[in-house]
């Protein structure tokens, strides 16, 4: 009975591995099998024929290398984010359904704002192009029946809006002092929901959620 050489036994092992990884539905897997089956099929080319098989390691190095920088990407990406300050606290209070590092993202889109006292934002039936999170301060909601009622810190303003594409149900106003909020750019802000459709859903559930939050407040 003819001897089996250790490369071919490797290759064919390696050809195993790499067949393996189409099998996985996670991309970081796959991406890691198919690295091991192709080293693993290195010493075929190196020392099971009477030559080195140059064509396939020139092909085979380069998708190693290729798949390795988006190994590292990937593992990058999935690492937790860890937040601080105010980002971490809007976090933990509103955006908690969002891993972190994804939450930043949505965070860099915006831009902190103050507003003083009796300031409008913008009045009943306007076009809307932003979307408003309360920090801190309180706002007065004006009603198109010229209902008045305050909401305050960890509120989303101009979210039916930003949902519907629909014009403002109500005139909004500084109520407080000063208020700060977080504001978004509605179209920034869908081109990157756009882009991920699991991101778009809980995004919205969140405005969502505020929304019906927001109608039992001012019920009452």
């Amino acid at each position: 009975m003819p001897s089996v050489s250790i490369p071919i036994l490797l290759g064919n092992l390696g050809f195993a591995v790499a067949l393996l990884a189409i099998l996985f539905k996670d991309i970081l897997y796959l991406r890691i099998f198919a690295v091991m089956g192709t080293l693993l099929v290195y010493p075929l080319y190196l020392f099971g024929k009477s030559e080195i098989l140059w064509t396939n390691l020139a092909w085979s190095t380069p998708a190693i290398g290729i798949n390795l920088i988006h190994i590292i990407l990937l593992i990058r990406d999935r690492r937790p984010l860890i937040l601080e300050g105010l980002e971490k606290e809007i976090h933990d209070s509103i955006f908690y359904a969002l891993p972190t590092r994804t939450f930043n993202k949505i965070y860099q889109l915006a831009k902190i704002e103050e507003h003083k006292y009796n300031s409008i934002l913008f009045h009943s039936n306007e076009s809307i192009h932003n979307l408003y999170l309360i920090i801190n301060g309180q706002i007065e909601v004006t009603l198109e029946d010229d209902t008045k009622k305050i909401v305050s810190n960890n509120t989303f303003i101009g979210e039916q809006a930003f949902i519907t594409g629909k014009t403002a149900s109500a005139t909004i106003r500084i109520s407080s002092e000063k208020a700060m909020l977080l504001k978004w750019d509605n179209i920034a802000l869908h081109d990157v929901l756009d882009k991920d459709i699991a991101l778009s859903n809980t995004f919205d559930l969140i405005l969502t959620t505020d929304i019906i939050q927001k109608l039992r407040r001012m019920g009452t």
